[in-house]
């Protein structure tokens, strides 16, 4: 039986790979995290309690892994240190990076491969605990990974993670406007970014457990599409015919709504678009499409969070602000 060392695992991503695992009931699962994060679940894996970014982290050092998961490094320093403890004691290290390590080029249409140019990272953005240098940190995190040749690593860069237990609330958002408010604004045109189902990722990972002949570095992406047609497919499933008020950008940069935070997963360009040809290539995957992410996640929504309103920390506008701009918009009409 194949031991496995999660670090993290009980949150977003981690509590899918847990749950699939153990499933399988083939492997010897052991947790490590802070015990902050649904400290609850999964009483039937293993527990070393710790932070990382602690002398903590040296107790992952004190046995063998076939296989590590790392779903929580964001910062490089530390997981040099991880690496150092580990040195001789793993197996394989499968990393969670992201498509936001990529130099995209907002004038391109054409989709990222690995082999695409990586942002660069500076001393400071290393300590950096803003979101504003995740991805450069991601790259730092890589390139550790990287020099140490001895290691046998898959890093899987994803797109945006979208499924059960995301607790950023970005799609939520959306769907819970397509299923609660009788009209709301959105974003004009169909710009696009590249997504990832969790459940496609999860088993990208499990496959990565033993993967042969394999890359360092993958795009693990689902499919690309809009916010528009997001809402169109929640709509369709519902039944309810809400109005669609259009923004445009020059509107939204007028009155200080900002992209991504002030109307969730909003950019006003094609842009992160990513593609997946070598992960297909190499693993055996059968990839969600975007209406089959929408059917599950609307039964999830329902069943589960029963609706509730979204995650105040998304920053997005307040529905008053949202009611103004579509006045103004009506009045234009």
């Amino acid at each position: 039986m194949k031991k496995i060392l999660i670090l993290g695992g009980t949150q977003f991503v981690g509590r899918n790979l847990v749950e699939e695992l153990l499933k399988l009931e083939k492997y010897d699962i052991t947790l490590f995290n802070r015990g902050k994060t649904n400290p609850d679940l999964f009483p039937q894996a293993k527990r070393i309690i710790g932070d990382r970014k602690t002398a903590d982290i040296e107790q992952i050092g004190g046995q063998d892994w076939d296989v590590v998961f790392d779903i929580s490094g964001y910062w490089p320093i530390p997981l040099e240190k991880n690496i150092e403890v580990l040195k001789g004691r793993v197996g394989r290290y499968i990393f969670v990076s992201t498509m936001s390590v990529y130099d995209f080029d907002t004038s391109s249409s054409v989709p990222a491969t690995e082999n695409h140019t990586l942002l660069s990272c500076t001393e400071e953005q290393k300590t950096d605990l803003t979101a504003a240098s995740y991805g450069q940190r991601k790259v730092a995190c890589e390139q550790i990974l990287q020099k140490n040749t001895w290691l046998d690593k898959i890093i899987l860069r994803p797109a945006l993670i979208v499924g059960r237990y995301d607790h950023t609330d970005r799609l939520y958002y959306w769907f819970h406007k397509a299923q609660t408010q009788n009209a709301f604004l959105i974003p004009e045109g169909n710009n696009v970014i590249s997504y990832t189902d969790v459940e496609d990722l999860t088993q990208t990972m499990i496959q990565a457990i033993n993967v042969q002949n394999h890359f360092t570095t993958y795009n693990a992406y689902s499919y690309s599409t809009s916010i528009r047609a997001f809402v169109q497919k929640a709509m369709k499933h519902s039944g309810r015919t809400p109005e669609l008020i259009n923004a445009p950008p020059q509107l939204l940069e007028k009155y200080k709504v900002e992209e991504w935070t002030g109307i969730p997963l909003w950019v006003n360009s094609d842009y992160l678009t990513i593609d997946n040809s070598r992960l297909l290539q190499d693993f055996d995957l059968t990839l969600n499409t975007s209406d089959q992410t929408t059917e599950a996640l609307m039964a999830y929504y329902a069943n589960s969070l029963k609706w509730r309103q979204p995650n105040s920390r998304l920053g997005a506008i307040s529905l008053e602000k949202e009611k103004t701009l579509m006045d103004l918009l009506r009045k234009d009409v």
